[in-house]
């Protein structure tokens, strides 16, 4: 099946934050992260990988330089976002033997069942409206023993606080609700399709300039402490979420 020939509706409430914000890429997409990523996702014997939600490249495109025998299906829901993976993967040298790139839904990824080796999905999670359909998606492209690498802000605290995260967010950019989840919430969530933890970890990240209103719904909540709201010197107002990150074989 060629995914670039599989139509995807035109997205019209997302916006892309992302692709282009040099911050993001100085903060999310450091050469030590994309090199954490790609070493985990180990794949000097892999044949395939296809990365769900592929933003800009920077980890597509890496995978694939540093591994040319094997194919990189990279796929993102926004077309700003593909076009700029395809200009990276231009500059990078990497051909459209080695790395196909398309739109497509977390959901619904174009390419028939067992493609994978490997499947990468990094910060895309907390974007999908329907979590289980995506995870079955997953299972469904990676072939016996293949390897999922998922990573996502998450919700490190009690249940009640992935609400407070979301709404958080919303404060920031109203375009679609976001979906933070407990690490073991991910966890059960990926055996009930049968792809089976092997290793996980969390940590913090930093949510920087944040706006008035943020800082005082922080405060309401009473989570200044949780998560250690602060003011710079420079006056911006900065907290601490979490990432988890998630690495799963299939059973």
């Amino acid at each position: 099946m060629n995914p670039a020939a599989a139509p995807i509706a035109p997205v019209t409430k997302l916006k892309d934050l992302w692709s282009n914000s040099t911050d993001y890429r100085v903060q999310c997409q450091g050469a030590d992260e994309i090199g954490t990523i790609v070493r985990l996702l180990d794949l000097a014997q892999a044949e395939a990988l296809v990365d769900i939600g592929c933003g800009n490249g920077a980890f597509a495109v890496p995978a694939a330089v540093a591994n040319p025998r094997c194919k990189v299906w990279a796929f993102d829901a926004l077309e700003s976002a593909t076009s700029q993976c395809q200009a990276a993967a231009s500059a990078a040298g990497v051909g459209a033997d080695r790395i196909t790139i398309a739109q497509a839904w977390a959901e619904s990824i174009p390419l028939p069942d067992a493609t994978a080796d490997r499947v990468l999905c990094r910060a895309v999670l907390h974007h999908i409206l329907d979590a289980s359909a995506a995870y079955r998606e997953m299972a469904r492209l990676l072939k016996q023993g293949g390897r999922l690498l998922l990573q996502a802000p998450c919700n490190f605290w009690e249940r009640r606080w992935s609400q407070f995260i979301s709404d958080l967010y919303m404060m920031m950019d109203d375009s679609h609700r976001r979906f933070y989840y407990q690490p073991a919430e991910v966890i059960a969530a990926l055996a009930e399709v049968g792809l089976y933890m092997r290793a996980a970890d969390c940590w913090t990240y930093t949510y920087s300039d944040l706006n008035e209103a943020q800082v005082a719904f922080i405060r309401d909540a009473g989570a200044q402490d949780r998560l250690r709201l602060r003011q710079c010197s420079d006056g911006r107002w900065q907290a601490d979420l979490y990432w988890v990150r998630v690495v799963a074989t299939k059973g």
